[in-house]
């Protein structure tokens, strides 16, 4: 049975769910697709999976860390390196890490990148100005062992998104799940105030953001992630 993966290669690179040919429409082809085969039950395999890196990047993500990040980038979970691509197009010099042996592969392609893993960074102390992580901390299996690493590698800050898990108490209201339950990699979650307390533990200073709003429920804007800068300095406005 084709597994319910070949969908997310799509849902992978849309952003903001919800929005014309977005999310509802992946999932509308995926039982569709069940239905023309006749099929008579799905298993946990088929909903609960892990689809390939963006191939699309963030414009959201990709101004916050324009304007917050130093020259020298490192991009933790860099995929197949397209935020390094376009950080670099745009004047930053942006190294990839992958755990992943074949995205790194594919990353060098196009950037410098290395096969390592966020738990333990192969850089000398201070080797960069800024850190980023789009939507892999939730990926960690030791999320405070790579937070180490960052603040060591790093000298000013980091920016990073991740699923956001607030909605989840309006959306069971209206027995809504939210997509990012059905990814079986996804390992740590976060509201935005936990997500805040999480990060002070490395950084003095901290500003969490929300973005991509994917619907209105009862006057109230939900959106799918979270963003965050992290700074050893005051942020600038």
């Amino acid at each position: 049975m084709r597994g319910f993966v070949h969908f997310l290669r799509q849902a992978k690179a849309i952003l903001r769910p919800g929005m014309p040919g977005g999310i509802k429409k992946i999932y509308s082809d995926f039982f569709k697709y069940h239905d023309e085969r006749k099929v008579d039950m799905l298993h946990r395999q088929d909903l609960y999976t892990s689809g390939p890196p963006h191939t699309q990047i963030s414009l959201e993500m990709l101004k916050l860390a324009q304007r917050h990040a130093g020259k020298r980038i490192l991009d933790i979970g860099c995929g197949h390196g397209v935020n390094c691509i376009e950080l670099n197009k745009r004047g930053f010099q942006c190294v990839g890490i992958e755990a992943n042996e074949g995205y790194a592969h594919e990353a060098t392609r196009h950037i410098e990148a290395h096969h390592m893993w966020a738990e333990k960074l192969m850089f000398e102390d201070k080797s960069f100005d800024t850190a980023i992580m789009f939507e892999v901390l939730e990926h960690l299996t030791d999320p405070h062992a790579a937070l180490k690493e960052i603040v060591r590698v790093s000298r000013k800050n980091l920016v990073l998104s991740v699923p956001n898990l607030t909605p989840l108490e309006v959306c069971v209201e209206y027995n809504v799940i939210m997509h990012h339950f059905f990814e079986t990699t996804h390992l740590n979650f976060f509201t935005r105030p936990m997500l805040e307390r999480f990060l002070l533990n490395y950084f003095p200073y901290v500003e969490v953001g929300e973005f991509g709003q994917f619907f209105n429920i009862s006057g109230r804007k939900l959106y799918y992630h979270l963003s965050a800068v992290a700074s050893f300095e005051p942020i600038e406005k």
